[in-house]
């Protein structure tokens, strides 16, 4: 696997923003169609109020703790990004904070400033080093726990469909590279009873763009009875690998 690099701002804005509007996003929203890891992170912010969003992308999963009456504060390094996202709170009514900056360097908050800090497809385009770093800013300013999602690279139909979408020079996410596991970075950022899981199987199968890929969408779906749920996937199969520590 190459080495990971992230794409511009203004990339970013262009590839999140492929296919929707702020609107199509906040109706989404308010008709309660969430995500398989939406409902992770409702789970994990249950006792929590203030939440940062860290690499917030186009808002979709702040948007929704904020109608859960989070209170949310979405950090990005693109303004696109952020314009986007006050645009869908804007539209379901609800106040957030923007704040546009570099998870790499220090975090502009306060010591234990937020009850949870989460991060959802991001991490996978940083070093190793740069990871530990950024968690140990994540410890510094969350007072309960953090959460962090990135792409399992346990997950073989995503892992396929990335190859497939590299060879044909049409894989649009930069250079993202899958992750095993956070539980060391996690562990010594000084995070306590950290715990793995990947969730969202049925949405691996949606990278395999090849010839023939969507029939064989429809056969796996069937034959391995997989569904859109917040459960944890059988045999490590989930898009999404999520790591939760307490602090």
């Amino acid at each position: 696997m190459a080495e990971p690099w992230n794409l511009t701002s203004e990339e970013w804005a262009r590839v999140l923003s492929d296919g929707d509007t702020p609107q199509t996003v906040a109706q989404r929203l308010l008709r309660g169609n969430y995500l398989p890891w939406n409902e992770v992170l409702q789970r994990y912010t249950n006792d929590a109020k203030r939440i940062l969003d860290l690499g917030s992308g186009r808002g979709e999963n702040s948007a929704m703790l904020a109608l859960q009456n989070k209170e949310t504060t979405l950090f990005d390094w693109s303004q696109e990004n952020l314009e986007f996202s006050k645009q869908v709170f804007s539209i379901i009514g609800k106040q957030a904070r923007f704040v546009q900056g570099d998870m790499t360097k220090s975090l502009p908050f306060m010591n234990d400033e937020f009850d949870v800090v989460f991060s959802c497809g991001v991490f996978e385009y940083f070093s190793d080093d740069q990871i530990s770093d950024i968690l140990k800013e994540i410890f510094r300013v969350t007072r309960r726990r953090a959460i962090i999602l990135v792409p399992n690279a346990y997950s073989v139909f995503y892992r396929l469909g990335m190859w497939y979408m590299r060879i044909i020079k049409k894989w649009p996410w930069g250079g993202e590279r899958p992750l095993a596991s956070l539980h060391s970075h996690f562990s010594r950022a000084g995070f306590k009873n950290i715990r793995e899981f990947t969730v969202a199987a049925k949405h691996s199968l949606t990278f395999l763009t090849m010839p023939g890929g969507r029939t064989m969408q429809k056969i796996l779906i069937k034959l391995l009875k997989l569904h859109d749920h917040a459960q944890p996937s059988r045999f490590r199969q989930g898009y999404l690998l999520i790591s939760v520590g307490d602090k």
